[in-house]
Protein backbone atom coordinates (compact mmCIF):
# COMPACT_ATOMS: atom_id res chain seq x y z
CA UNK A 1 0.00 0.00 0.00
CA UNK A 2 3.35 2.40 0.65
CA UNK A 3 4.28 2.27 -2.91
CA UNK A 4 4.77 5.38 -5.26
CA UNK A 5 1.23 6.60 -5.83
CA UNK A 6 1.37 6.59 -10.10
CA UNK A 7 4.06 4.43 -10.62
CA UNK A 8 1.95 2.36 -12.51
CA UNK A 9 -0.13 4.55 -14.58
CA UNK A 10 3.25 6.81 -15.43
CA UNK A 11 4.83 3.48 -16.57
CA UNK A 12 1.75 3.08 -18.83
CA UNK A 13 1.53 6.72 -19.93
CA UNK A 14 1.69 8.11 -23.32
CA UNK A 15 1.57 11.05 -24.35
CA UNK A 16 -0.63 11.29 -27.63
CA UNK A 17 0.73 12.86 -30.61
CA UNK A 18 -0.91 14.74 -32.97
CA UNK A 19 -0.96 15.29 -36.39
CA UNK A 20 -0.18 18.39 -37.83
CA UNK A 21 -4.27 18.92 -39.19
CA UNK A 22 -4.85 18.73 -35.40
CA UNK A 23 -2.68 21.21 -34.10
CA UNK A 24 -4.49 23.80 -36.76
CA UNK A 25 -7.97 22.04 -35.57
CA UNK A 26 -6.56 22.83 -31.35
CA UNK A 27 -5.97 26.05 -30.64
CA UNK A 28 -4.00 29.09 -31.52
CA UNK A 29 -0.60 29.67 -30.80
CA UNK A 30 0.72 33.04 -29.47
CA UNK A 31 3.63 34.96 -30.38
CA UNK A 32 5.57 34.34 -27.49
CA UNK A 33 5.35 30.62 -28.70
CA UNK A 34 8.10 29.82 -31.19
CA UNK A 35 7.05 27.79 -34.11
CA UNK A 36 9.76 26.15 -33.30
CA UNK A 37 9.17 24.94 -30.01
CA UNK A 38 5.35 23.97 -30.57
CA UNK A 39 5.74 20.42 -29.92
CA UNK A 40 3.38 17.98 -31.36
CA UNK A 41 3.38 15.92 -28.14
CA UNK A 42 1.62 19.12 -26.50
CA UNK A 43 -2.07 20.62 -27.30
CA UNK A 44 -2.14 24.86 -26.75
CA UNK A 45 -4.41 27.22 -26.75
CA UNK A 46 -3.75 30.46 -25.38
CA UNK A 47 -2.05 30.10 -21.95
CA UNK A 48 -3.28 26.33 -21.51
CA UNK A 49 -1.57 23.35 -22.56
CA UNK A 50 -2.50 19.82 -22.10
CA UNK A 51 -0.56 16.78 -22.27
CA UNK A 52 -3.13 13.80 -22.69
CA UNK A 53 -2.49 10.86 -20.85
CA UNK A 54 -3.20 7.49 -22.70
CA UNK A 55 -3.11 3.42 -21.07
CA UNK A 56 -4.80 0.57 -20.50
CA UNK A 57 -7.35 0.09 -17.98
CA UNK A 58 -6.44 -0.57 -14.32
CA UNK A 59 -10.26 -1.28 -13.27
CA UNK A 60 -12.82 -2.99 -14.84
CA UNK A 61 -16.06 -1.60 -12.86
CA UNK A 62 -18.12 0.61 -14.43
CA UNK A 63 -19.12 3.96 -12.77
CA UNK A 64 -22.30 6.38 -13.07
CA UNK A 65 -20.86 9.60 -12.76
CA UNK A 66 -22.88 12.19 -10.12
CA UNK A 67 -24.06 14.15 -13.04
CA UNK A 68 -25.21 11.31 -15.11
CA UNK A 69 -27.13 9.71 -11.49
CA UNK A 70 -28.70 13.29 -11.11
CA UNK A 71 -29.64 13.58 -14.69
CA UNK A 72 -30.88 9.89 -14.52
CA UNK A 73 -32.89 10.61 -11.19
CA UNK A 74 -30.90 7.72 -9.65
CA UNK A 75 -29.53 9.12 -7.16
CA UNK A 76 -31.07 11.42 -3.92
CA UNK A 77 -28.75 14.02 -3.00
CA UNK A 78 -30.59 15.36 0.61
CA UNK A 79 -29.90 18.35 2.30
CA UNK A 80 -29.43 17.76 5.90
CA UNK A 81 -29.17 20.98 7.70
CA UNK A 82 -25.46 20.66 8.35
CA UNK A 83 -22.81 22.68 6.66
CA UNK A 84 -20.64 20.11 6.54
CA UNK A 85 -22.53 16.93 5.28
CA UNK A 86 -24.83 15.73 2.94
CA UNK A 87 -26.64 12.68 2.89
CA UNK A 88 -26.98 10.78 -0.69
CA UNK A 89 -29.56 7.91 -1.64
CA UNK A 90 -28.32 5.61 -4.73
CA UNK A 91 -31.61 3.91 -5.96
CA UNK A 92 -30.05 2.35 -8.70
CA UNK A 93 -28.74 -0.93 -9.25
CA UNK A 94 -25.20 0.81 -10.72
CA UNK A 95 -22.33 2.13 -9.11
CA UNK A 96 -21.89 5.58 -8.25
CA UNK A 97 -18.78 7.85 -8.37
CA UNK A 98 -18.82 11.39 -6.61
CA UNK A 99 -16.01 12.99 -7.33
CA UNK A 100 -14.41 15.31 -4.77
CA UNK A 101 -14.84 19.11 -6.09
CA UNK A 102 -18.58 17.85 -7.65
CA UNK A 103 -20.71 21.25 -7.17
CA UNK A 104 -24.19 20.52 -6.16
CA UNK A 105 -26.69 23.08 -7.04
CA UNK A 106 -29.82 23.91 -4.77
CA UNK A 107 -30.54 23.10 -1.14
CA UNK A 108 -30.52 25.32 1.71
CA UNK A 109 -26.87 26.69 0.14
CA UNK A 110 -24.89 24.96 -3.33
CA UNK A 111 -22.25 23.08 -1.88
CA UNK A 112 -18.91 20.91 -3.52
CA UNK A 113 -18.10 17.65 -2.28
CA UNK A 114 -15.42 17.03 0.10
CA UNK A 115 -13.61 13.74 -1.00
CA UNK A 116 -13.67 10.90 -3.66
CA UNK A 117 -16.74 8.46 -2.58
CA UNK A 118 -18.43 5.68 -4.30
CA UNK A 119 -22.31 4.81 -3.90
CA UNK A 120 -22.92 1.10 -3.93
CA UNK A 121 -26.42 -0.26 -5.70
CA UNK A 122 -28.95 0.61 -3.27
CA UNK A 123 -27.32 2.37 -0.64
CA UNK A 124 -29.03 4.46 1.38
CA UNK A 125 -28.12 7.57 3.86
CA UNK A 126 -24.55 8.07 3.20
CA UNK A 127 -22.74 10.96 4.16
CA UNK A 128 -21.10 12.79 2.11
CA UNK A 129 -18.36 15.43 3.50
CA UNK A 130 -19.14 18.80 1.97
CA UNK A 131 -18.23 22.51 1.80
CA UNK A 132 -20.30 25.56 1.16
CA UNK A 133 -19.59 27.43 -1.89
CA UNK A 134 -22.03 30.38 -1.45
CA UNK A 135 -22.66 32.29 1.86
CA UNK A 136 -25.84 34.00 3.41
CA UNK A 137 -28.30 31.51 1.90
CA UNK A 138 -30.06 29.07 4.16
CA UNK A 139 -33.37 28.60 2.55
CA UNK A 140 -34.46 27.17 -0.51
CA UNK A 141 -33.52 29.48 -3.56
CA UNK A 142 -36.49 30.60 -5.89
CA UNK A 143 -38.22 27.82 -7.27
CA UNK A 144 -35.32 25.53 -6.24
CA UNK A 145 -36.06 22.88 -3.04
CA UNK A 146 -34.70 23.41 0.17
CA UNK A 147 -34.09 20.05 0.90
CA UNK A 148 -32.47 18.18 -2.06
CA UNK A 149 -30.16 19.30 -5.20
CA UNK A 150 -31.19 19.15 -8.78
CA UNK A 151 -27.90 18.66 -10.55
CA UNK A 152 -23.96 18.74 -10.98
CA UNK A 153 -22.95 20.07 -13.80
CA UNK A 154 -20.03 22.00 -12.65
CA UNK A 155 -16.98 21.11 -10.20
CA UNK A 156 -14.34 23.97 -8.59
CA UNK A 157 -12.67 25.56 -11.08
CA UNK A 158 -9.40 26.50 -9.97
CA UNK A 159 -6.41 24.94 -7.86
CA UNK A 160 -6.65 27.13 -5.07
CA UNK A 161 -10.07 25.92 -4.67
CA UNK A 162 -9.29 22.12 -4.85
CA UNK A 163 -7.13 22.38 -2.35
CA UNK A 164 -8.69 24.69 -0.08
CA UNK A 165 -11.53 21.90 0.06
CA UNK A 166 -9.72 18.43 -0.66
CA UNK A 167 -6.46 19.22 1.76
CA UNK A 168 -6.46 22.28 3.80
CA UNK A 169 -10.24 21.12 4.38
CA UNK A 170 -11.01 24.83 5.89
CA UNK A 171 -14.45 26.48 5.05
CA UNK A 172 -13.57 30.06 5.30
CA UNK A 173 -10.69 29.93 3.32
CA UNK A 174 -13.05 27.91 0.20
CA UNK A 175 -15.27 30.91 0.96
CA UNK A 176 -12.30 33.11 0.99
CA UNK A 177 -11.10 31.15 -2.87
CA UNK A 178 -14.33 31.60 -4.10
CA UNK A 179 -14.75 35.50 -3.48
CA UNK A 180 -11.22 36.27 -4.50
CA UNK A 181 -12.32 33.91 -7.82
CA UNK A 182 -15.28 36.17 -8.28
CA UNK A 183 -13.28 39.26 -8.09
CA UNK A 184 -10.69 38.41 -10.99
CA UNK A 185 -13.36 37.22 -13.10
CA UNK A 186 -15.20 40.37 -13.24
CA UNK A 187 -11.83 42.48 -13.81
CA UNK A 188 -11.79 39.94 -16.35
CA UNK A 189 -14.52 39.69 -18.45
CA UNK A 190 -15.21 43.44 -16.83
CA UNK A 191 -18.31 42.61 -15.73
CA UNK A 192 -19.97 41.79 -12.59
CA UNK A 193 -20.28 37.74 -12.57
CA UNK A 194 -22.17 37.98 -9.25
CA UNK A 195 -25.55 37.10 -9.66
CA UNK A 196 -28.71 39.02 -8.01
CA UNK A 197 -30.36 35.81 -7.27
CA UNK A 198 -27.49 34.76 -4.67
CA UNK A 199 -24.26 37.05 -5.15
CA UNK A 200 -21.83 35.24 -3.42
CA UNK A 201 -22.55 31.22 -5.09
CA UNK A 202 -19.94 30.30 -7.11
CA UNK A 203 -22.04 28.40 -8.87
CA UNK A 204 -23.96 30.86 -10.34
CA UNK A 205 -21.28 32.78 -11.36
CA UNK A 206 -20.10 30.11 -13.47
CA UNK A 207 -23.06 30.11 -14.89
CA UNK A 208 -22.49 34.11 -16.15
CA UNK A 209 -22.65 33.73 -20.03
CA UNK A 210 -19.45 36.19 -20.49
CA UNK A 211 -18.14 33.78 -18.44
CA UNK A 212 -19.40 30.70 -20.19
CA UNK A 213 -18.06 31.86 -23.46
CA UNK A 214 -14.61 32.54 -22.45
CA UNK A 215 -14.53 29.24 -21.16
CA UNK A 216 -16.16 27.92 -24.23
CA UNK A 217 -13.49 29.77 -26.14
CA UNK A 218 -10.87 27.14 -24.72
CA UNK A 219 -12.80 24.01 -24.34
CA UNK A 220 -13.96 24.31 -27.99
CA UNK A 221 -10.14 24.91 -29.18
CA UNK A 222 -8.92 21.88 -26.99
CA UNK A 223 -11.58 19.17 -27.32
CA UNK A 224 -10.57 18.02 -30.86
CA UNK A 225 -7.65 16.40 -28.53
CA UNK A 226 -9.61 14.12 -27.26
CA UNK A 227 -11.71 12.67 -29.83
CA UNK A 228 -11.63 9.34 -31.33
CA UNK A 229 -9.45 8.02 -28.74
CA UNK A 230 -11.06 5.48 -26.58
CA UNK A 231 -8.10 4.73 -24.07
CA UNK A 232 -7.25 8.61 -22.58
CA UNK A 233 -7.30 8.05 -18.58
CA UNK A 234 -6.77 11.59 -17.94
CA UNK A 235 -4.61 14.73 -18.57
CA UNK A 236 -2.00 17.43 -16.99
CA UNK A 237 -2.63 20.82 -17.92
CA UNK A 238 -0.29 23.99 -17.44
CA UNK A 239 -1.40 27.91 -17.27
CA UNK A 240 1.05 30.18 -18.13
CA UNK A 241 3.43 27.43 -19.10
CA UNK A 242 3.79 26.04 -15.28
CA UNK A 243 2.36 22.88 -14.37
CA UNK A 244 -0.94 22.96 -12.43
CA UNK A 245 -3.23 19.77 -12.07
CA UNK A 246 -2.92 16.34 -12.99
CA UNK A 247 -5.52 14.26 -13.32
CA UNK A 248 -6.16 10.72 -14.09
CA UNK A 249 -8.51 7.88 -13.26
CA UNK A 250 -8.76 4.04 -13.42
CA UNK A 251 -10.84 3.28 -17.05
CA UNK A 252 -11.23 5.21 -19.87
CA UNK A 253 -15.09 5.14 -19.36
CA UNK A 254 -14.91 7.04 -16.46
CA UNK A 255 -12.57 9.50 -17.59
CA UNK A 256 -14.58 10.31 -20.64
CA UNK A 257 -17.74 11.07 -18.68
CA UNK A 258 -16.02 13.75 -16.84
CA UNK A 259 -13.46 14.82 -19.69
CA UNK A 260 -15.63 17.84 -20.56
CA UNK A 261 -15.89 18.86 -16.73
CA UNK A 262 -12.53 18.52 -15.72
CA UNK A 263 -11.46 20.57 -19.21
CA UNK A 264 -13.60 23.42 -18.44
CA UNK A 265 -12.52 23.37 -14.99
CA UNK A 266 -9.03 23.87 -16.53
CA UNK A 267 -9.68 26.08 -18.86
CA UNK A 268 -11.58 28.46 -15.57
CA UNK A 269 -8.43 28.23 -14.25
CA UNK A 270 -6.21 29.12 -17.09
CA UNK A 271 -8.91 32.20 -18.44
CA UNK A 272 -8.26 33.75 -14.55
CA UNK A 273 -4.59 33.98 -14.90
CA UNK A 274 -4.85 35.39 -18.71
CA UNK A 275 -2.51 38.40 -19.94
CA UNK A 276 -2.17 38.42 -23.72
CA UNK A 277 1.40 40.32 -22.80
CA UNK A 278 2.61 37.77 -20.91
CA UNK A 279 5.46 35.62 -22.08
CA UNK A 280 6.46 31.69 -21.07
CA UNK A 281 7.95 29.03 -22.32
CA UNK A 282 6.15 26.18 -24.12
CA UNK A 283 5.61 23.33 -21.50
CA UNK A 284 7.84 20.13 -22.65
CA UNK A 285 7.21 16.78 -21.09
CA UNK A 286 10.42 16.18 -19.73
CA UNK A 287 8.91 18.69 -17.02
CA UNK A 288 5.79 17.05 -16.32
CA UNK A 289 7.61 13.52 -15.79
CA UNK A 290 9.66 15.23 -13.36
CA UNK A 291 7.15 16.62 -11.82
CA UNK A 292 5.27 13.27 -11.37
CA UNK A 293 8.51 11.03 -10.35
CA UNK A 294 9.30 14.29 -7.57
CA UNK A 295 5.00 14.19 -6.50
CA UNK A 296 5.41 10.56 -5.60
CA UNK A 297 8.76 11.00 -2.96
CA UNK A 298 6.81 12.74 -0.75
CA UNK A 299 5.74 10.48 2.97
CA UNK A 300 2.51 9.36 2.63
CA UNK A 301 -0.60 9.35 4.87
CA UNK A 302 -3.58 6.85 4.59
CA UNK A 303 -7.41 7.59 5.52
CA UNK A 304 -10.00 4.94 4.75
CA UNK A 305 -12.66 7.74 4.42
CA UNK A 306 -15.91 5.36 3.69
CA UNK A 307 -16.75 1.66 4.05
CA UNK A 308 -15.11 0.93 0.21
CA UNK A 309 -12.83 3.89 -0.20
CA UNK A 310 -9.15 4.60 0.68
CA UNK A 311 -7.34 8.07 0.16
CA UNK A 312 -3.52 8.05 0.28
CA UNK A 313 -2.01 11.67 0.43
CA UNK A 314 1.58 12.75 -0.41
CA UNK A 315 3.23 16.25 -0.06
CA UNK A 316 6.34 17.67 -1.07
CA UNK A 317 7.74 21.17 -0.91
CA UNK A 318 6.53 21.60 -4.65
CA UNK A 319 2.83 19.31 -4.65
CA UNK A 320 0.01 17.53 -2.61
CA UNK A 321 -0.73 13.92 -4.34
CA UNK A 322 -4.12 12.69 -3.78
CA UNK A 323 -4.90 8.89 -4.67
CA UNK A 324 -8.30 7.23 -4.11
CA UNK A 325 -9.26 3.53 -3.92
CA UNK A 326 -12.49 2.02 -4.63
CA UNK A 327 -11.09 -0.73 -2.40
CA UNK A 328 -13.63 -3.35 -3.22
CA UNK A 329 -13.32 -2.87 -7.02
CA UNK A 330 -9.53 -3.57 -6.14
CA UNK A 331 -6.34 -1.99 -5.26
CA UNK A 332 -5.67 0.09 -8.16
CA UNK A 333 -6.37 4.00 -8.37
CA UNK A 334 -9.83 5.17 -9.00
CA UNK A 335 -8.82 9.17 -9.59
CA UNK A 336 -5.84 10.32 -8.80
CA UNK A 337 -5.29 13.97 -8.76
CA UNK A 338 -1.65 15.91 -8.37
CA UNK A 339 -1.66 19.55 -7.63
CA UNK A 340 0.99 21.91 -7.78
CA UNK A 341 1.74 24.30 -4.64
CA UNK A 342 3.35 27.01 -6.62
CA UNK A 343 1.34 30.23 -6.39
CA UNK A 344 -0.74 28.97 -3.21
CA UNK A 345 -0.84 30.00 0.07
CA UNK A 346 -1.51 27.09 2.54
CA UNK A 347 -2.62 27.89 5.83
CA UNK A 348 -3.14 25.50 8.98
CA UNK A 349 -3.08 21.95 8.76
CA UNK A 350 -6.57 21.45 10.47
CA UNK A 351 -9.98 20.13 9.04
CA UNK A 352 -13.13 22.21 9.50
CA UNK A 353 -16.34 20.74 8.56
CA UNK A 354 -19.03 22.56 9.84
CA UNK A 355 -17.03 24.63 12.66
CA UNK A 356 -15.70 21.75 13.93
CA UNK A 357 -12.23 21.04 13.89
CA UNK A 358 -9.45 17.90 14.59
CA UNK A 359 -6.11 17.96 14.22
CA UNK A 360 -4.70 16.57 11.02
CA UNK A 361 -2.65 13.73 13.20
CA UNK A 362 -5.92 12.91 14.11
CA UNK A 363 -7.91 12.55 10.92
CA UNK A 364 -4.94 10.59 9.03
CA UNK A 365 -3.07 7.65 10.10
CA UNK A 366 -0.38 5.73 8.74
Amino acid sequence: MKKTILTTAALAVIIILASASLKKEVGTQQQNVPQNEFSNRIYTHKNLTIFLIQGKDELQRKYLTLEEAMQQKKIILNETGSVGELSADNISSEYVFIMAGDIVKGGRQDRTIGEDIVLAPGSKKIPLKSFCVEQSRWSGRGSESASVFSSSEKMLNNKALKVAARTEKNQHKVWEEVSGYQTKISDRVQSEVKSSASPSSLQLTLENDKLKNSITEYVNALQPAFEGKKDVLGFAFFVNGKISTVETFGNADLFRKLQKKLLEAAASEAFEQYDEKLKFETPILETLNTFIEMAGKGTETVEQTSANMTEYTKKTEHSILLRSVNTDAGKAALHTSIYSTEGLTLGENKFEYGGRQRNINRMIRD
